[in-house]
């Protein structure tokens, strides 16, 4: 119980937080997201095009040569694939959210199993436009990513892609190259000298969406503010048990077992954005303590991913796991709070416009 009365402490003392008028010029502000922009974005998108592009061979070679070899290979490359998105899917700003990217890749939350219904609809008709990648984008976003790749790797006659079961073989080599065609435009945007990255860093009067340093800074804060909301509310919450009711389906990539290594790696993501920015030298000197309380939470949900790693339905089957769980939907909701509320008093900003409002 000490753990959660910790927690609690964290938010309630967000209550007196001093604030300050942010001090810095366009170019100071900027700054930080240069930083952030080559020592974390450009390398997570980059990684994230190169995971992909092995999937989709992977996924490929399981219909040039169907075997448990194939199948095994193709899962982990799934796998992979999966958890570098993890890494970049909270920076939803720019590229991510331009032409419905963000949707085709992970069509979540999927509260009345849209994706499922469809993906199944698909394999019994052996609808072979989906078999053909150039046809996805056309496609509805709910057949077109990772929700759908897991079900066709790790669903219902999954299995059957070992003896060569080819129609679902097809399509599912046809979303693992739409998921890396998306991914190297996403690489390719972040990349490029005159694309977002530029757009952000170059605040001023003739910049539409980055007009000074109070836009840029906030930006910069909402991101994990919001990174965390997501995951408190579409991520843990969901799969909490109420009234004694635990429903591991209603988890994220339940099937290929990712659940918790997605959340995990959305973490580590989380913190080296905090840390490659360099948030902490915006604070005034007297208000440093601040980001030292942001380590120290991320440390506390670091030590509780660690004990929670395992599938999501040994964790919903253990009460003690399940204790760890509720835990770490505190210090998500500690985390949003610090980013979202705490550092933005103190510099004197505003929360951001959140995506998520009136969802």
């Amino acid at each position: 119980m000490h753990r959660f009365a910790a927690a609690l402490f964290g938010l309630v003392f967000l209550s007196a937080v001093p604030a300050h008028a942010l001090t810095i010029d366009e170019d100071q502000a900027a700054e930080p997201v240069r930083k952030l922009v080559a020592g974390f974005i450009q390398p997570a998108f980059q990684r994230f095009a190169e995971n992909a592009e092995l999937a989709a061979v992977a996924v490929n070679a399981i219909c040039e040569q169907p075997g448990e070899r194939t199948l095994g290979s193709a899962r982990q490359a799934f796998a992979d694939s999966a958890l570098s998105f993890a890494r970049v899917e909270f920076l939803r700003i720019g590229p991510l959210i331009q032409e419905n990217r963000l949707e085709r890749l992970l069509f979540w939350p999927d509260r009345r199993g849209i994706a499922l219904r469809q993906v199944q609809g698909v394999l019994a008709n052996a609808d072979e436009s989906v078999t053909d990648a150039a046809n996805l984008p056309a496609k509805s976003v709910a057949l077109q990513g990772f929700t759908a790749l897991e079900f066709l790797l790790f669903g219902t006659g999954s299995d059957d892609m070992e003896n060569g079961a080819g129609h679902r073989c097809r399509f599912a080599a046809a979303v693992a190259e739409n998921i890396h065609a998306i991914a190297l435009e996403l690489n390719d945007e972040w990349q490029d000298e005159q694309g977002f990255a530029s757009v952000w860093t170059s605040p001023g009067s003739d910049n539409a969406t980055f007009r000074n340093a109070e836009e840029v800074v906030g930006e910069l804060l909402s991101i994990p503010s919001e990174a965390f909301e997501i995951i408190r509310d579409q991520r843990l919450k969901p799969v909490v048990p109420e009234d004694g009711k635990a429903n591991p389906k209603r988890a994220l990539f339940w099937r290929s077992g990712l659940t918790m290594d997605f959340i995990a790696a959305g973490f580590e993501a989380l913190r080296a954005y905090f840390e490659t920015a360099g948030i902490d030298g915006l604070l005034p000197e007297e208000e440093s303590w601040q980001a030292r309380s942001i380590e120290f939470e991320f440390n506390n949900a670091e030590a509780a991913l660690a004990r929670l790693n395992m599938p999501i339905e040994d964790i919903l089957a253990d009460k003690e796991r399940t204790g760890d769980l509720t835990y770490l939907v505190i210090l998500s909701q500690s985390l949003q709070s610090l980013f979202g509320q705490q550092l933005t008093a103190t510099l004197g900003l505003s929360v951001g416009f959140s995506s998520l409002d009136g969802d």
